[in-house]
């Protein structure tokens, strides 16, 4: 900081001193000639007051008549025949890339204009013709105005209809950009913008023309029109100069075009089978064929950066750097995602249309996205799931089968009992299936014993149906469930799972009734002693005890 103030400090006279070795002849608001060297003159102000005083004198003499002369190295500057001032080699700007025949040409005509704005200071007849100027010039804006005015809203009128009609027909077709109020207000929008600029630009000219009327004020109204003309020269150049390039970017974006509809048709058909390449697979088309697409378009994009206008600035290149960056950080998770995706797509584990279970959800593939998977459940509601959960969890395909001509099986367990025989549960069950609708016959249904508890046996019910019912399979197992209920409340037979504590004396067993016998080789009695005979017992002597014979009493307790 303190050496900054320093170079401040240092710096600041000799700038000073630049600024004031140069001093402007003006005539009126018009700058004539700048000098940068005093000349024969002591000073550089000396200079500048004796060529004004020169210049003032042939402007009252009305001398208007502007030569030049060469003289010594220099060029002598003349009104009238007088001499009023000389232009030397040292007061040329050559960084600037003046030249002293350039310099002299336009000291020239900046005299001559200055002469004739102080005559037309003084004539009733230049007045009067710049009145007449200003009064047309104001009418001729406002009728400008007023037909830009009309304009809009004509075109508004004519734009706002089709542009609706527009809107409306992409609805229909599926493809909705914006709403037609939407629609509506952007052209409204568009067409203001452009009826503003319009004006802006009549409003520009007309304040230029009426400064320049005045002859106080034209070499403003000279700087605002020049402005404005080199400002639409430098438009028209650029916009020159941008055709080729323009003419390359049209070329390569149709090439481009060309080369995607190419291979959406040759992908179009692979997937429809018939294309037929080693290692393509109908599946595979679409996201090969989004793949290539994008490569394409990423090609194409890189040929044409070149082209583009402005890519060569340093401001450009500011700006693409920094999106290059925020998309590298902003893309880690995307990549994973999109990989998980084109493994998904690449793996065929599934298809848009199977039913299928992952991330503890059921529902039919409605889109299989390069960063998400959806699913519709069977209430209708459409699922997200994101890619990589889909890929590092189980994916359970219903629907798969099908294509490989094998039914699909859905089951049911149920616990009985060892009370009731095992067959006649057989029986009810496969009854059951037999008796759900979408349950096909072939194969059977049949029942496996999947597990022998302690108090009961758990039986399994497997019944094939139709793979292409698998987005039904909630419907399905409600169906079968009440058969399997109905089944068993028609034979007497309860589902339930016992469990239960009893005092028995293992003369009789849980066992079928039409089963054998059990081997009973030791067998007890269990006598049970009501509270009242219980205390008349306690009352009887110890001795009377022993006439009775004592039989060993026992309890005995089982979960059924």
């Amino acid at each position: 900081m303190v050496m900054t103030r320093l170079l401040v400090v240092l710096l600041l006279p000799s700038l000073q001193a630049a600024q004031s070795d140069t001093a402007v002849l003006r005539v009126g608001t018009r700058a004539v000639f700048v000098f940068r060297s005093r000349g024969a003159s002591p000073t550089l102000q000396s200079r500048l007051n004796a060529a004004s005083r020169r210049v003032q004198a042939g402007l009252e003499l009305g001398r208007d008549s502007v030569s030049t002369v060469p003289t010594g190295g220099g060029i002598l500057v003349l009104m009238g025949g007088d001499p009023v001032f000389v232009i030397t080699p040292a007061d040329i700007d050559t960084a600037a890339g003046d030249s002293l025949s350039l310099v002299a040409r336009d000291a020239v005509t900046q005299l001559r204009l200055a002469a004739r704005d102080a005559r037309e200071e003084h004539s009733w007849r230049a007045l009067l013709r710049e009145a007449v100027e200003f009064i047309a010039g104001t009418a001729l804006l406002v009728l400008v105005l007023l037909l830009l005015l009309a304009a809009r809203r004509r075109l508004l009128a004519r734009l706002e209809p089709w542009l609706v009609a527009a809107a409306q027909r992409m609805m229909r077709r599926g493809l909705k950009v914006a709403e037609p109020p939407q629609v509506v207000a952007v052209e409204r929008a568009i067409v203001g913008a452009v009826a503003w600029t319009a004006g802006f630009v009549v409003a520009y000219v007309y304040v230029a023309f009426v400064l320049k009327l005045i002859p106080w004020t034209r070499p403003w109204g000279e700087t605002l029109g020049t402005a404005l003309l080199h400002s639409v020269e430098h438009v028209g150049l650029v916009a020159l100069g941008l055709v080729p390039n323009l003419a390359i970017l049209i070329v390569i974006f149709v090439l481009a075009r060309l080369v995607t509809r190419m291979v959406r048709a040759f992908f179009l058909g692979v997937r429809e089978g018939r294309v037929a390449l080693p290692g393509f697979h109908p599946e595979t088309a679409e996201p090969s064929r989004r793949i290539v697409v994008a490569l394409v378009w990423l090609f194409a994009l890189v040929v044409a950066y070149p082209y583009v206008p402005g890519s060569g600035s340093v401001a450009f290149q500011g700006i693409s750097v920094i999106a290059g960056v925020l998309v590298t950080l902003g893309s880690a998770g995307l990549v994973g995602q999109a990989m998980s995706g084109l493994v998904l797509m690449y793996s065929r584990s599934f298809r848009v249309g199977d039913y299928i279970q992952t991330g503890g959800m059921q529902g039919t593939v409605v889109e299989l996205g390069l960063l998400s998977t959806r699913l519709r459940t069977p209430k209708n509601e459409v699922v997200t799931v994101p890619n990589n959960v889909v890929v590092t969890g189980a994916v359970t395909d219903y629907t798969a089968s099908a294509r490989q001509g094998y039914p699909l099986f859905i089951h049911s367990s149920v616990t009985i009992g060892y009370d009731t025989p095992w067959r006649r549960v057989h029986e009810l069950l496969i009854t059951a299936a037999e008796s759900t609708a979408g349950v096909l016959h072939e194969p059977l249904p049949f029942v496996l014993q999947s597990a022998l508890d302690d108090s009961y046996v758990e039986y399994q019910l497997n019944a094939a149906i139709d793979p292409g019912d698998a987005a039904k399979l909630p419907w399905m197992y409600g169906r079968l469930h009440a058969a399997i209920q109905d089944a068993f409340a028609a034979a007497g037979v309860e589902i339930m799972s016992p469990s239960y504590h009893a005092v028995r004396d293992g003369n009789s067993a849980t066992i079928p009734a039409d089963a054998p016998a059990p081997d009973r080789t030791r067998a007890f009695r269990v006598s049970v002693t009501p509270p009242e005979d219980r205390r008349s017992a306690e009352r009887v002597p110890a001795d009377h005890d022993n006439d009775s014979p004592k039989l060993p009493t026992a309890s005995r307790s089982r979960r059924r």
